[in-house]
């Protein structure tokens, strides 16, 4: 089943995060640039039509209080989509982009959101020091492994990748700077990525008529 599936994964996260937490060789870098760990963004739903994977969980739900300091520490799927009524910019963006796409709401809110990093920072300079830091936890390959392993007991139809690195890591695909938009085919795995500027979707227009063709090729 693909609960027990996710569980496999959620409990190789836990170990890692454990194993983080209580290194004394860490304190500072987990103090300094974590900012907490999220999974999915959305509930574990099993062969939906779009998967969107980001970088990497922002510092939204990071709260520093005086003394008390909360991250979100969210292993579980969730109860909702975030991108249904949330209010910040990339929710607000992807809506956008399937409404010039013309794509039934119901796909967004049956849709599967996760990272490719799973470690939330407040901006992409910090993962990069974040990330240089946990080499010792060979992180890259956990991520990617983790990644992948979602994709497969998920089986979406399409991946949206939210940003030219996400595309590239992803696919293992190189692409041009100049270039707003990306397709690629990996089996029968359709995956469109494109250019970010900030929470931005470079030419959405461009984006969504791509996503409109390879959509109909699908009926």
């Amino acid at each position: 089943m693909i609960e027990n599936q996710f569980s496999e994964i959620k409990l190789e996260v836990e170990d890692f995060l454990k194993k983080f937490e209580n290194d004394e060789n860490q304190k500072i870098v987990y103090k300094k640039y974590f900012r907490g760990i999220q999974v999915l963004f959305t509930p574990l739903i099993h062969k939906p039509k779009f998967m969107f994977i980001g970088i990497n969980p922002g510092a939204g739900y990071f709260n520093n209080d005086g003394n008390q300091v909360n991250y979100v520490k969210r292993l579980s799927p969730m109860q909702k989509t975030e991108y249904v009524g949330q209010q910040y910019r990339l929710a607000k963006e992807t809506r956008k982009l399937f409404e010039l796409a013309k794509i039934d709401k119901i796909y967004l809110q049956n849709s599967v959101k996760t990272n490719y990093y799973f470690l939330a920072t407040k901006n992409t300079s910090d993962l990069a020091k974040l990330l240089n830091s946990l080499k010792i936890y060979n992180i890259e390959k956990k991520s990617e492994k983790w990644t992948k392993r979602l994709t497969e007991i998920i089986e979406p139809e399409f991946i949206i990748c939210e940003g030219k690195s996400i595309f590239e890591k992803f696919t293992k695909t190189k692409v041009s700077e100049n270039d707003e938009v990306y397709y690629v085919e990996i089996g029968k795995l359709k995956v469109i990525g494109y250019k970010r500027k900030f929470s931005n979707i470079v030419n959405k227009e461009k984006v969504a008529k791509l996503l409109k063709e390879k959509l109909s090729e699908k009926l």
